[in-house]
């Protein structure tokens, strides 16, 4: 019998995760838990959800993009053991064991990555020094939850770290699921490949700045990654590939700088604006490229990617579960409930869709060359 792949064993658990985070708001007030609902949506969304895609993506990718040999199975065990403990300790309400078991997630990672990088075969892509950012910020990140500073583990840990991923593995995956070929990785220069990594320093800076309460921030934040998006991600290159996923990475590149934009505007509601950013963008490229390495990986024609109806349907319902989560944290009076649990149904009925078309599929190969 074939190996599991990390993909295969690290997203199914991401999706179950993603259901599980957000279906503790219907339940919450039926005191199953004593740990209010908000404190586990957070360390689930980000730890179960989140991080199982992260984790899949990375020992699945590192490995091909460095021409060293694939995870191991005790490696795949100890990552497994991580995450299941993760997943476990979000219902605490002690929140050390969660962040504790993440910075020993992040140093596994480091290793894992660190003696295949010594080894490669071939040359890193342009992209690894922002997992280097995104890695360090976790650990920052989880060291300042750990120690009860919440406000600045939120930007170093819950955004930064998967914002600089986000901006760095973009380059590629807004090209791919475009259909354009990736320019910027293709025919940089040094001068602008210093560029985009001294940008990503001045991203983790900002997000430190608005950490501090620095509200001015935001704004530059907003337009560092502007810059991202126009000069590195290219979005401005017009794509006629006929694909639900062109359109959700183009939902992904506007909740960027819209929501830093929106949290310079109304400091006060930035746990609303993130949101836009968690689900149309976070939650939108998880299941993006969730889908292209399924496909890829799994031997699958690409033009399932291209015919699906349910990712229509997965994109179209998450956008409006931004929207409904944007306008619940933005209002008061008796509608404001009602809005939350129609963000939660919208967020449900989306992935519920996804797992009807692809959720099989990461288990059970196609007929087609494998195209990774």
């Amino acid at each position: 019998m074939k190996a599991l792949a990390p993909y295969q064993i690290f997203f199914p658990i991401g999706v179950l995760s993603s259901l599980l985070a957000v279906g503790v708001w219907l339940v919450q007030h039926l005191n199953w838990f004593g740990t209010p609902a908000l404190f586990i949506h957070s360390k689930l969304i980000v730890g179960g959800f989140i991080w199982s895609f992260i984790v899949g993506f990375l020992m699945t990718a590192v490995p091909k993009m460095t021409g060293t040999s694939p995870a191991k199975k005790i490696e795949l065990a100890i990552a497994g053991l991580l995450m299941f403990l993760m997943i476990v300790f979000s219902w605490s309400l002690d929140p050390r064991y969660f962040y504790g078991t993440h910075i020993l997630l992040i140093v596994f990672l480091l290793i894992f990555g660190g003696r295949r990088l010594l080894k490669a075969t071939k040359p890193a892509p342009v992209f690894f020094p922002h997992v280097g950012y995104a890695v360090a910020l976790a650990l920052a990140g989880a060291a300042y939850h750990y120690s009860g500073q919440s406000y600045m583990g939120i930007h170093l840990y819950h955004v930064g770290t998967i914002l600089l991923l986000v901006l760095g593995i973009g380059t590629r995956f807004f090209s791919f699921l475009s259909g354009l070929p990736s320019v910027f990785e293709t025919s940089h220069q040094k001068s602008t490949l210093r560029v985009f990594n001294l940008m990503g320093l001045a991203t983790a800076g900002l997000l430190f700045l608005a950490g501090l309460d620095f509200t001015l921030a935001y704004l530059g934040l907003a337009l560092v990654t502007l810059g991202y998006l126009f000069f590195f991600w290219k979005v401005q290159r017009p794509s006629a590939r006929p694909s639900a996923l062109k359109w959700g990475v183009r939902i992904v590149a506007l909740t960027i700088p819209l929501s830093f934009l929106l949290c310079w505007i109304q400091p006060g509601l930035y746990l609303t604006w993130l949101h836009i950013l968690f689900i149309g963008c976070f939650t939108m490229i998880c299941y993006a490229v969730g889908t292209r390495v399924t496909l890829a990986h799994g031997s699958y024609s690409l033009d399932i990617e291209m015919k699906s109806r349910a990712l229509w349907v997965f994109v179209s319902l998450l956008a409006l579960s931004m929207v409904a989560r944007g306008l619940y944290g933005a209002v008061d009076g008796e509608m404001k409930i009602h809005l939350l649990h129609v963000a939660v149904y919208l967020w449900l009925l989306a992935i519920a869709g996804w797992i009807y078309s692809f959720f099989i599929r990461i288990f059970k190969p196609g007929k087609a060359a494998a195209s990774c």
